[in-house]
């Protein structure tokens, strides 16, 4: 279809028009050291007077839990990588003793919310128990990724994503996790403050790329640049 284009397929093509050479590769955060699954497209230009050859974070953290294609020219083989970071072990991290912390202060849900959050299992969401919920209790089948799924102390977060200001519901307490537990899973730092109303609070933690994955790659940069003033100083070195 002559109409239809990837997005990815046209920034290409325009960066190839202005100078530059393009790659692109999916990352997923819990490979470079947090607790959740998030991927994001990482799209790098070079100008073509410049060497070619950037590279990509390689993996520190992998599991069968993570499903992200390794599409890295440099991977070794018998590379041994750590075991990802579970929600529990990021959750362990908070100082729940910190009353001042407005991030993490828990939503206010309503009975009815907190009974339903009562019927759905770690590591599952409302959809598997909806024909035992009672009838005053029932949503629709279209529902909010938000909090009608529980975490799992024991493994890796889906994308966070907060819907109708709520992240996913806390793997043991019923109730919502909170804007810190949100960040300190994405990895955040704990001391981070976030500004803005509760809704606004929780989308810059659900629009972030994580932490962890954006130090990886600005070290990949600095090196890159490195390398470019290594080959200078050599170049004028051999003059």
């Amino acid at each position: 279809n002559n109409y239809l284009i990837s997005v990815i397929e046209d920034i290409y093509k325009i960066y190839d028009k202005i100078g530059y050479n393009v790659t692109h590769k999916i990352l997923n955060t819990a490979w470079y050291g947090y607790s959740t699954k998030r991927e994001r497209v990482i799209i790098v230009a070079t100008r073509k007077d410049l060497p070619n050859n950037f590279k990509y974070p390689l993996p520190k953290y992998h599991s069968n839990e993570i499903s992200t294609k390794m599409d890295f020219d440099n991977l070794e083989n018998e590379i041994t990588f750590l075991k990802p970071i579970t929600i529990g072990e990021a959750l362990n991290k908070i100082d729940y003793k910190n009353k001042k912390d407005i991030d993490n202060e828990p939503m206010n849900h309503s009975k009815k919310t907190v009974d339903r959050f009562k019927f759905i299992n770690a590591g599952g969401n409302i959809q598997e128990r909806m024909d035992e919920l009672p009838d005053e209790l029932k949503i629709s089948n279209f529902y909010s990724r938000g909090n009608t799924m529980r975490l799992d102390m024991n493994s890796l977060a889906p994308t966070l994503v907060p819907g109708h200001s709520n992240f996913p519901v806390h793997p043991i307490e019923h109730r919502s996790i909170t804007v810190r537990e949100a960040a300190v899973i994405t990895g955040f730092p704990l001391d981070y403050k976030f500004v803005g109303s509760h809704t606004k609070r929780c989308e810059h933690v659900g629009n972030a790329v994580p932490p962890p994955l954006a130090e990886a790659i600005a070290v990949e940069c600095v090196k890159y640049l490195d390398g470019l003033d290594n080959n200078k100083r050599a170049i004028a070195q051999q003059a």
